[in-house]
């Protein structure tokens, strides 16, 4: 082969987005498995499944091993110590770990439809990160899906919400998806439970802020770091499609008044880059307390 077909090679293979999936979890090891279950059967498998596991016990290992032993795709477990809710903490030892060159971030009570890893592959493009949607299930039926352990929702499902997000369709995706603008706050309107980025750029901002501890206002803070990077917004809809066993909301923890200065004074001076004890750099350096491949 040729030097310049070497570098055409080169060239494509940088913008084609080869996914490992990170789910985040926290215990509620039949829900857990459920997720692991549509996230091994899809039309395209991701490179690999890492768990972020924020202090778990014994029975989410357990569920993990099992399906390590049903499938070809590798799954790791990244456990940390059960010091409260650190899911950021999490998300960061996760990613470290990661082979591939783009990460799509589940949430561990959402599950996925057979094309979630091929649509976002399709939608992952340099320059800007995917936010995708979730439809909403009520408890009955996430109990009679886990029950039948049939995934298959539409928008006339009884104890549907957010039903118009049911419907996969490409060219309904093509009408509703969207790019932001360049330096968009992004608001409250983003939802770590699914989202795709490639892994150049959360180094680029040195990943999830770690001096969030508790419940609240995380990811609209890494997509907002994202934005000032440079790095646009695309709202995926219709596509990349997740769907979430919804449960009580959980209320946002009272920061106290000198959070916002805690924020600022982990964060380098060109706004979006975390300093590196507080950031994916410290997941590198010192790693999740257990590992289990």
């Amino acid at each position: 082969m040729s030097q310049n077909n070497v570098s055409q090679s080169n060239r494509a293979n940088e913008s084609t987005a080869i996914p490992s999936l990170v789910i985040t979890t926290y215990n509620k090891p039949e829900l857990f498995k459920f997720v692991l279950e549509t996230a091994v059967k899809q039309t395209v498998p991701p490179k690999e499944i890492i768990i972020a596991d924020d202090g778990s016990e014994e029975a989410n290992f357990e569920v993990t091993r099992e399906m390590r032993a049903k499938t070809s795709i590798p799954i790791i477990h990244a456990w940390q110590e059960d010091r409260g809710f650190r899911l950021n903490r999490s998300r960061n030892n996760a990613i470290a770990l990661s082979t591939g060159n783009y990460i799509v971030l589940l949430d561990g009570d959402c599950y996925v439809n057979e094309h979630f890893i091929e649509d976002h592959i399709k939608a992952a493009k340099r320059g800007r990160f995917v936010a995708g949607t979730r439809v909403h299930l009520n408890p009955n039926r996430r109990d009679h899906i886990l029950a039948t352990r049939n995934p298959r929702v539409t928008c006339f499902t009884p104890g549907v919400s957010k039903i118009f997000y049911a419907i996969r369709s490409p060219l309904l995706s093509a009408v509703f998806s969207k790019t932001g603008e360049k330096y968009e706050r992004t608001g409250n309107k983003i939802a770590g439970a699914n989202l795709g980025f490639w892994l150049d750029d959360v180094k680029k901002v040195n990943g999830f802020n770690e001096v969030f501890e508790g419940y609240g206002g995380d990811d609209e803070e890494f997509t907002d770091r994202l934005s000032l990077a440079g790095i646009l917004r695309y709202r995926l809809r219709h596509l990349g499609m997740a769907y979430h066993f919804k449960h009580k909301d959980r209320p946002c923890i009272d920061r106290g008044a000198d959070f916002d200065k805690r924020v600022a004074a982990a964060i380098e001076e060109n706004g979006y880059t975390m300093k590196e004890e507080y950031g994916l750099t410290r997941a590198y350096r010192e790693g999740a307390d257990r590992i289990e491949r």
